[in-house]
């Protein structure tokens, strides 16, 4: 798989913002990421403190679900497969921020323009490094 032009990044960013013209839809969201991610869930559940609490869990769960969106608009699928633990040790490693951003510099970009906190940028990074590599 090619990586995530900015136009399909720009494109469900749009739609995403017209969504949160509805209360609820932020809700909605971190609860699709939280059932179709559950591994992705208890990690962010597992980093709670690390991120600074739950409520930057929320935001976190909030952009991947972000993210997934962009790789199933991408893909053109319904859905994605869970990632798992597995999928996540793969990911991790060294300078995790800089090989998404060369693996998927739009998501890279959004990620660095609509989030504070390196703890909280970091996760987004390697949780979308997983999904790169998962979803190539």
């Amino acid at each position: 798989m090619s990586a995530v032009p900015e136009a399909v990044v720009e494109r469900v960013v749009a739609e995403v913002s017209r969504r949160l013209e509805d209360p609820s839809y932020a809700q909605v969201a971190v609860g699709q990421l939280v059932e179709s991610q559950p591994f992705v869930s208890r990690y962010l559940s597992a980093r709670t403190d690390a991120l600074g609490g739950g409520e930057v869990v929320i935001h976190a769960a909030f952009h991947l679900d972000t993210l997934a969106s962009c790789f199933r608009a991408h893909l053109d699928v319904a859905a994605l497969e869970p990632l798992t633990f597995a999928d996540l040790d793969a990911a991790s490693g060294d300078d995790v921020a800089s090989r998404f951003a060369g693996a998927q510099p739009a998501l890279a970009a959004y990620v660095a323009t609509n989030t504070n906190g390196a703890a909280l940028r970091e996760t987004l990074a390697l949780v979308g490094l997983a999904m790169d590599e998962r979803y190539r």
